[in-house]
C-alpha cells in the first residue's frame, strides 16, 4: 500500500500540474513579498492557486480551471462573488466618491441596520477589519473597568493585535495580561476569574470558534460564561466576525445570550475591508468626540463604498436567506458523515449553519485538542484532494457555503470529499489503524 507522503506526493503531482501559472506567479511573487503572499491563511505547498475572477458560487483560477467556492473569502462574501446588488450600490458611491474626510449617510443607514438586529448593541463604531473591532473592544473594556487582564478561549482567533495573538514581537509584559483556558469548559472559566479576582476587565470568545476548525459552543456554555462575567464584574465580549451571518441577529441569538461588546466585520462590508465594534451605550460612550476618553480615528473608518455594499449586503440577507445557507451546511455536513462512515474512516464532522469543519482524527473535537489532533499531512492531503476536484476549502480543514448555494453545488462537494477520501484510503489504513473503523 503506498504511504501518507507517497500519496501526498501524488496529489501534488496533480496540483501542480493544474496549475502552471499559478505556480509561476507565485515564484514571482517572492521576489516582493516575503513568502510570496500577504495572507499567511491563504499560503500552502507547493504554492497558493491565483484566482482571476468570481461570480456567485464559481470561481475561476488564471489557468482556467474552476472551481466552487468554499471559502467565500473566509465568510465574508454571504451572497457568493460578485453579487449584484452589492456592485449596484459600490458602483453608484464609487461615481460620487470613494472617500471624504467626513460622515456619509450609507454610515448612518448600516449602523442603524446592525443596531436594529443585534439587540445588545445600541452604539456601534465602524473600523477597517476584524482585528481592529476586536482590538477595540478589548480596549473598551479596558477603560470601561479600569482593569488590564482579559481572557480568551485555546485555538481563538480574534485577529492579530497582541492582545490576542501570539508569536515574536509580543512584549512579555503584555502577554502576561492575557490568559487563555479551554473552549466549552465552564469549570476552567470559573477557575481562571476566581484566581484572578477584580483583575480581570473581559471575557473575548466565538460563539463558534471559526478558525480553529468550526467548533461551536455546546449549549449552556455561553450563558454560563456570561453569568460568572457578571459575577465577576468583568466584560463578554463576542467575537461575531465570522458568525453573524448564523442567524438574523447573530450567533447571539441563537445562544440566548446578550454580551456587553461584540465585534464584526465580514458580511457587513459586501467584500471590501471592513470591521465594526459595539455594545451598550454606557461603555461606547467612551468614543464620543464630544467627551472621548478614547480617541478613535482612521482615514477609512466607515468608508462610503464599503458601507453601500455593505448595507446592500445586509438588506438582501432576509431571515430566509440565513436559513438556506445554514440548511446547505446542514446538508453539506450531513453528507461528509455519510461519507466518513461508507469509507470506514473515523472523522469528526463540525459546525453550525453554513459552517463546515472536517477533522481527521477519532478524538471527539470539542475545543482546540481536538482540532489539533489531526496529523498536519492528512489535513494538506484531504486540501489538495479537494482542490484537485474542484473545491476550494481552507488548508485547515473548513469550509462554508453561501445564500447562492443549491442542491446540485453541495452533491458535488459531497462527491469531490468522497473521492478525495477514496484515494487517501489505502495510505490511511496503512498507517493510520486508529482511523480505520
Amino acid at each position: 500500500m503506498p504511504s501518507l507522503q507517497e500519496t501526498r506526493s501524488q496529489l501534488e503531482a496533480t496540483y501542480r500540474k493544474r496549475t502552471p501559472q499559478s505556480a509561476a506567479l507565485f515564484a514571482e511573487a517572492q521576489k516582493s513579498l516575503p513568502g510570496g503572499d500577504t495572507r499567511t491563511s491563504t499560503t500552502f505547498t507547493p504554492h497558493p492557486t491565483y484566482m482571476a475572477r468570481g461570480e456567485g458560487p464559481i470561481l475561476t483560477d488564471i489557468d482556467g480551471n474552476t472551481l466552487i467556492d468554499g471559502l467565500n473569502n473566509y465568510t465574508s462574501l454571504i451572497h457568493g462573488n460578485a453579487f449584484k446588488p452589492v456592485l449596484d450600490a459600490a458602483q453608484s458611491q464609487l461615481a460620487l466618491g470613494t472617500a471624504f474626510g467626513a460622515p456619509n449617510a450609507a454610515q448612518v443607514r448600516l449602523a442603524a441596520l446592525i443596531c436594529e438586529r443585534v439587540k445588545s448593541v445600541e452604539r456601534v463604531r465602524f473600523t477597517n477589519s476584524g482585528t481592529e473591532g476586536t482590538m477595540m473592544a478589548v480596549r473598551a473594556a479596558r477603560a470601561f473597568t479600569g482593569r488590564e487582564m482579559i481572557v480568551k478561549v485555546d485555538g481563538g482567533y480574534h485577529g492579530t493585535h497582541d492582545s490576542v495573538s501570539g508569536g515574536a514581537g509580543i512584549p512579555q509584559a503584555l502577554m502576561g495580561l492575557t490568559v487563555s483556558v479551554p473552549f466549552n469548559d465552564v469549570t476552567a472559566m470559573e477557575r481562571v476569574l476566581e484566581a484572578n479576582r477584580g483583575k480581570i476587565a473581559a471575557v473575548i470568545v466565538e460563539p463558534v470558534m471559526g478558525s480553529a476548525g468550526f467548533v461551536p459552543s455546546e449549549r449552556g456554555y455561553l450563558p454560563a460564561v456570561r453569568r460568572l462575567t457578571e459575577t465577576h464584574g468583568a466584560l463578554l465580549i463576542l467575537d461575531e466576525v465570522m458568525t453573524f451571518r448564523l442567524d438574523y441577529g447573530g450567533a447571539q441569538a441563537v445562544y440566548g445570550v446578550e454580551p456587553d461588546l461584540t465585534a464584526f466585520a465580514k458580511i457587513i462590508g459586501g467584500g471590501f475591508p471592513v470591521g465594526a465594534f459595539g455594545g451598550r451605550a454606557e461603555i461606547m460612550e467612551l468614543f464620543n468626540p464630544a467627551h472621548a476618553k478614547i480617541n478613535h480615528a482612521g482615514t477609512f473608518n466607515g468608508n462610503p463604498v464599503t458601507m453601500a455594499a455593505g448595507f446592500a449586503a445586509m438588506e438582501h440577507l432576509t431571515r430566509e436567506k440565513i436559513a438556506h445557507a445554514n440548511a446547505m451546511g446542514d446538508a453539506v455536513r450531513r453528507g461528509f458523515v455519510e461519507v466518513l462512515e461508507e469509507q470506514g474512516i473515523r472523522g469528526q464532522v463540525t459546525g453550525y449553519g453554513s459552517f463546515v469543519g472536517f477533522h481527521l482524527t477519532a478524538q471527539p473535537v470539542r475545543d482546540y485538542t481536538g482540532v489539533a489532533s489531526v496529523r498536519p499531512i492528512l489535513r494538506e492531503m484531504l486540501h489538495l484532494g479537494l482542490l484537485n476536484r474542484g473545491v476550494l476549502t481552507s488548508r485547515s480543514g473548513v469550509l462554508n457555503v453561501s445564500t447562492v448555494y443549491t442542491d446540485a453545488l453541495v452533491a458535488q462537494v459531497v462527491s469531490a470529499f468522497q473521492d478525495s477520501l477514496v484515494e487517501m484510503k489505502p495510505a490511511i489504513q496503512s498507517e493510520c489503524p486508529d482511523l480505520a473503523r
